[in-house]
């Protein structure tokens, strides 16, 4: 195909204005930090319908690229736009506003990216179907390696300029650059791609390494960047320039820089893009539906609850079973007695992901795989449902829980302090008559482990399952333990990771990630039987057998130790919100790995949502009476029969 590229080169500044307020300096973010911009600007032909501008439906099918024109919108049609929610975004604000590059593990900034970008497809895991998003049509090359995206000629940045090829380029350079400073990125896809080539002003194509099945969906579901801020930026310079600030995207909402500041624990605003350009698609029917989204963020549990019976926000994620069965209660509350505060609870089919102790196998005691065996045999997991979790949770004992891909005779993780003080025993730990701790060479087993405010509550039941066979475990609370995780300077941390409805167990399992930081494999999984069979997994098209293969890899993790499994809920979501909100019949969404319109679980509200201005007027009043009571709605969702599968 041939088009014609002339370059201009437009230089624009901006810049980070300060506010004074009274003797303090108050920093808000007014606007993106500048650039040098390079437009491209193509050939009347390279707009024609047959190269992919309007019009190449007609041409399209003929061609071989496939669409999906069939796509029901998760919202409600009875949805109204306008007004705001209010969410705690994290216990703290995050340490960048960026997703890509080093410190962006975080399900907040998952969360902003998906508000203010957009990925090419949308993979809806309920009917298994792609969705178009950036890109309207897509083809995979008679090679099984190449694949072709049309982008929608109707899709626009926040500033007005088109979307096209070229920001699918730039996205992908930006990505396999060093300087961003995350191996898991820039290793995976070096590996995994080589640079897409610009066919035309609205077709890309990207061309794999190797046949992978699930290459296609790497790419289709990753987000894109305007080249036209990319392309005179590298990695490290990324990282400088956008630590705190975003580049215009065409997704629903835009930050709001006027308001977003780090001040008072800090405060993220979006707005909603009335320009939005696929505001009218049938896709997005009651969708996006809230003119402006503010996360807040509070560290302390009893301030959170406070401020949410308070009025100062909207949801609250209910995280502890005993809080949800014994203090969220019309009982103990009167505003959920009088149906000002609503109690819901909703299932579906968000994946469940891999949870619980971690250890750090490169360093001691853990390196030794009989001590990471025998604490397997000494949490005792039942007494936690029954005291402390009402049975509200299941345990887990597989990285890919209650699916398909787990493995049935995976090793038993039980409570039996016996066969751990035996196998500890057998590593060389032994007690002496008079002594309370066991010591190995002169040292007692003694480890730190860092966890959350709040949290002693759940992990001194391990404290004391390890006091009782000879070992010291001391809880250091800290701010944020999973930095300490991911930056591998942890001894045993207790966490886990979003679930993902197909398995890629290449991040968190393969050896070459083994020896970095700031990557999913935080406990340096290195098997080579596990290598060959992600490798045997990436390239077999045969689901049944691939399938098989995760079961073989979950036998053969779940063998080595590197995670006591944990419990998860079988539920996307339980918590209360004021009782102001309309909702879509599901309450939240399907379920999927990642933050979109299909996500299911925290925060999918804010996209299906909406506030109900009757609802708003009533509470209004009810909260000025203390005697008036609102109808309670639905305690319990489950609009996939769940409960009965």
């Amino acid at each position: 195909m041939h088009f014609i590229v002339n370059k201009s080169i437009y230089f624009i500044l901006s810049f980070l204005f300060i506010i004074n307020c009274g003797n303090n300096n108050q920093k808000v973010y007014k606007q993106f930090d500048t650039i040098d911009i390079s437009t491209t600007q193509f050939s009347q032909e390279d707009d024609s319908a047959w190269n992919g501008g309007p019009g190449f439906e007609v041409y399209a099918e003929q061609l071989g690229w496939e669409t999906n024109n069939n796509v029901k919108s998760v919202g409600s049609p009875d949805a109204i736009k306008g007004d705001t929610i209010t969410l705690v975004g994290e216990t703290v604000m995050p340490p960048t506003f960026r997703n890509i590059g080093k410190e962006t593990r975080s399900q907040f900034l998952a969360i902003m990216e998906a508000l203010a970008y957009q990925q090419l497809l949308v993979f809806n895991y309920e009917i298994s179907k792609y969705e178009p998003e950036l890109a309207s049509h897509w083809r995979i090359g008679q090679d099984s390696l190449t694949y072709f995206f049309r982008i929608d000629p109707r899709a626009k940045w926040s500033d007005g300029r088109d979307v096209t090829a070229h920001d699918v380029v730039a996205t992908y350079r930006l990505r396999v650059d060093k300087g961003h400073g995350d191996p898991t990125t820039y290793k995976s896809w070096d590996e995994d791609f080589y640079e897409p080539v610009v066919e035309t002003k609205y077709i890309v194509s990207i061309k794999a390494k190797k046949k992978d099945w699930g290459n296609f969906g790497g790419i289709a579901k990753s987000y894109v960047y305007p080249s036209y801020y990319l392309n005179k930026i590298d990695g490290a310079t990324f990282l400088e320039k956008y630590q705190y600030e975003m580049m215009p995207g065409s997704g629903p909402y835009i930050i709001d820089m006027n308001f977003t500041t780090q001040d008072n624990n800090g405060l993220v605003v979006f707005n909603r893009r009335k320009d939005f350009w696929a505001i009218d698609e049938p896709s997005n029917i009651g969708l996006y539906n809230f003119d402006v989204i503010n996360f807040i963020f509070i560290d302390d549990d009893n301030q959170k609850i406070e401020r949410f019976f308070n009025g100062d926000y909207d949801i609250y994620s209910v995280s502890r079973a005993q809080w949800w069965n014994e203090r969220f209660t019309a009982e103990e509350y009167p505003q959920i007695k009088r149906g000002l505060t609503q109690r819901l609870k909703v299932f579906n089919f968000k994946p469940t992901g891999v949870s619980g102790l971690s250890f750090n196998t490169k360093e001691w005691p853990f390196d030794d795989i009989e001590v990471r065996k025998a604490f397997s045999h000494i949490w005792n997991l039942d007494k936690l449902m029954d005291k402390l979790f009402f049975n509200e949770y299941v345990a887990t004992n597989s990285y890919w829980p209650w699916s398909k891909y787990e493995h049935s005779d995976n090793p038993l993780q039980d409570y039996n302090p016996d066969k751990a003080l035996q196998l500890l025993n057998e590593a060389g730990w032994q007690k002496n008559p008079d002594d309370k701790w066991l010591s190995k060479n002169g040292k007692i087993f003694e480890i730190d482990m860092y966890t959350y405010t709040g949290w002693d509550r759940i992990h001194n039941f391990l404290v004391n399952d390890l006091e009782a066979i000879g070992i010291k475990l001391n809880l250091v609370v800290i701010q944020n333990p999973f930095e300490k995780f991911i930056q591998k300077t942890f001894t045993m941390h207790y966490g886990g990771w979003t679930g993902r409805p197909a398995p890629d167990p290449d991040q968190m399992l393969h050896s070459k990630y083994a020896d970095d930081i700031d990557v999913t494999n935080a406990t340096s999984m290195a098997n080579k039987t596990i290598d060959s069979l992600i490798e045997a997994y990436e390239t077999n098209w045969n689901l049944d057998e691939r399938v098989q293969i995760i079961q073989q890899i979950d036998s053969i993790a779940t063998r080595e130790y590197h995670y006591i499994f944990g419990w998860a809920a079988p539920y996307g979501w339980r918590g209360l919100y004021q009782n102001r909100f309309g909702m879509p019949e599901r309450g939240l969404s399907y379920g999927s790995n990642r933050y979109h319109k299909h996500w299911g679980g925290w925060a999918n509200h804010i996209l299906l949502w909406w506030s109900d201005p009757e609802k708003k007027e009533l509470l209004r009043q009810a909260r000025q009476s203390d005697t008036m009571s609102l109808p309670i709605d639905r305690e319990l969702i489950d609009y996939w029969n769940k409960l009965s599968k």
